[in-house]
């Protein structure tokens, strides 16, 4: 697919998609976050520290996200944010 048709794609997608998308991280960053308040028990107690960070993370980036929608471009915004929930909070 060009490039061209990809950007068209991704212009006519409705940008409350990212709301969604927010929606299902959010459930994650919850269920995550109370596995590692109650469950995590590791052998290396930093560890313990490390999942805490990373559920922040996630968290503010599951924030952030909300805002996709009213930004100007809304499909890179929110691609970026779900890059940076993948990649540093599931690091």
């Amino acid at each position: 697919m060009p490039a061209k048709n990809l950007l068209k794609g991704l212009s006519e997608m409705d940008p409350l998609v990212w709301h969604k998308v927010a929606g299902i991280s959010g459930i994650a960053a919850l269920g995550l976050g109370t596995y590692g308040a109650h469950v995590f028990k590791p052998a290396n107690p930093a560890y313990k520290e490390v999942w805490h960070t990373a559920s922040l993370y996630h968290l503010i980036h599951t924030a952030a996200m909300l805002a996709a929608p009213a930004t100007r471009h809304p499909h890179i915004f929110g691609g970026l944010l779900t890059s940076g929930i993948i990649a540093f909070s599931g690091t």
